[in-house]
């Protein structure tokens, strides 16, 4: 098996059980992994539109929309109408910025225990080497 292929089925035999694992997590406060990724993106971020979130997590945009649509449902995030009519702010709420303290915790505990083998020079030289390549 070339090394190309062996380092695609390595990452492909994680990235799937981490999802479910972090799903599980998640399922707790009535979330799934992406739309605790874009609920993350808007924190980090502050206030910004569903284009900018979709770039910024490259995906499409209907795909943001419909996540979007469920927080703004959830009362985690709310919506403002720009001075340009087109244009939708997206910002947190306090219960947004509450629960989101809350599941943040508990995924950092969760991702602390999949990693709880390496060393962290371990860790920061994956981050590295991941980051380097050309997706």
């Amino acid at each position: 098996m070339r090394i190309e292929q062996e380092f695609f089925e390595a990452y492909m035999a994680i990235y799937r059980p981490y999802i479910n694992r972090a799903n599980s997590v998640l399922s707790t406060y009535k979330l799934y992994s992406s739309q605790w990724l874009i609920l993350k993106d808007i924190e980090k971020n502050g206030t910004t539109t569903s284009v900018d979130v979709s770039r910024r997590r490259g995906i499409e945009k209907p795909t943001a929309t419909k996540v979007i649509k469920h927080l703004l449902e959830l009362g985690l995030i709310q919506s403002h109408q720009g001075e340009d009519r087109r244009i939708k702010y997206l910002t947190m709420t306090e219960e947004g910025k509450r629960l989101y303290d809350e599941v943040s915790d508990k995924m950092n505990q969760m991702q602390q225990e999949v990693l709880k083998d390496f060393e962290i020079d371990e860790v920061q030289e994956l981050i590295a080497s991941l980051r380097r390549m050309n997706l």
